[in-house]
């Protein structure tokens, strides 16, 4: 009967240990699970600092009356109408392509030229151009690559 018990306590001896170090590895496991969160949001929020500050710029036209808004990640123009009719105000899409190759924020710049219609639009990373032209019809509105 001594055997037996012995031979008992020898088996539940190895089972507690066993128990505690699957709590122990179980606890790591959670504080890593929580560190590799945390890491992740201040990736996120780097991320958001490098390519979502200074995304969107506003440039005005010879009329006062309106802006061309730039996406200066992918390149995308609307033109923003504002006055203090609320039913003047609006915008309408001048270009809603991409014209990005994935290189981030800050890329494309508008610049004016002596028409008052007319911006020329540059990829300052890859030295691409367009030739752009904003207007109150749909058909006046047109953006080009110059080559």
């Amino acid at each position: 009967m001594k055997k037996l018990t012995i031979i008992f306590y020898l088996f539940l001896i190895p089972l507690c240990v066993s128990a505690q170090n699957e709590s122990s590895m179980s606890h790591a496991k959670t504080v890593n699970d929580s560190t590799l969160i945390k890491i992740h949001a201040i990736v996120e929020d780097i991320d958001f600092r490098m390519h979502g500050l200074d995304r969107y710029k506003l440039y005005p036209t010879e009329n006062i009356y309106n802006f061309l808004q730039l996406d200066t990640m992918t390149g995308k123009i609307e033109i923003v109408q504002w006055s203090l009719d609320d039913d003047k105000e609006g915008s309408a899409t001048l270009n809603d392509e991409d014209l990005s190759l994935g290189t981030g924020c800050g890329t494309f710049e508008l610049y004016p030229t002596k028409n008052i219609y007319q911006f020329l639009l540059l990829d300052k990373v890859t030295g691409r151009r367009w030739h752009v032209q904003w207007g109150f019809e749909s058909s006046k509105r047109w953006i080009k690559r110059i080559y």
